[in-house]
């Protein structure tokens, strides 16, 4: 479990993320809300207005590196991150490739989730890991709908700067992302986009 520490890194406003390994490149799993700002709602916008400079660090370290939102969902609290243009951004490309390759990617996994017809029974419940922001993991339940996490009996308080971490099963792989204290929080393997869990299957 200690090795899933190396995964994850600082995002800017105080948040952090994880790193995904693809088949071609590694992305950054992070809350929406610790974006700069949304994107513009078009597929052919600049990478310009996609692009944040200063956004990424190592954990616990400077944000320096930029990166480019490749997703993000507003509802589910929710972003990926990717390399910018290499072609129009060379350094700051190299910079985010520099970073995302000196840490070792997590695993994102779903939960066997049981349909319930009983209203409001959670579809499964389990124990799971966050990790302190001095570096500790510690244990929770969670309890999931079919598209979200609640987080419950924690052995310690989830706090500010918390946001963008994993959730993480007792395998070490990422199930959820911590956005809201207590929940809702997102199920990852049910609100990233298809495309990404293509990528990285």
């Amino acid at each position: 479990m200690a090795d899933a520490a190396e995964g994850i890194i600082q995002v800017s406003k105080g948040g952090r993320g994880f790193v995904v390994a693809g088949k071609r490149e590694r992305f950054v799993v992070t809350a929406g809300h610790l974006l700069p700002k949304l994107p513009p709602f078009h597929g052919a916008s600049p990478s310009s207005e996609r692009n944040f400079a200063k956004l990424l660090g190592p954990l616990g370290g400077r944000c320096d590196v930029g990166a480019a939102c490749l997703f993000a969902n507003p509802i589910a609290d929710l972003g990926v991150l990717g390399s910018p243009d290499s072609q129009e951004l060379s350094e700051p490309a190299d910079a985010y490739k520099a970073l995302v390759e000196s840490v070792t990617p997590l695993v994102i996994v779903d939960l066997p989730l049981k349909r319930e017809r009983i209203k409001m029974k959670a579809a499964w419940e389990g124990t799971a890991r966050l990790l302190s922001l001095d570096g500790r993991w510690f244990r929770c339940t969670l309890w999931a709908s079919s598209r979200a996490l609640w987080i419950k009996d924690a052995a310690e308080p989830i706090v500010g700067g918390m946001s963008g971490s994993p959730i993480l099963n007792d395998d070490g792989a990422a199930v959820g992302i911590i956005c809201v204290a207590t929940g809702p929080n997102p199920l990852i393997a049910r609100q990233l986009p298809r495309w990404l869990l293509d990528e990285i299957e």
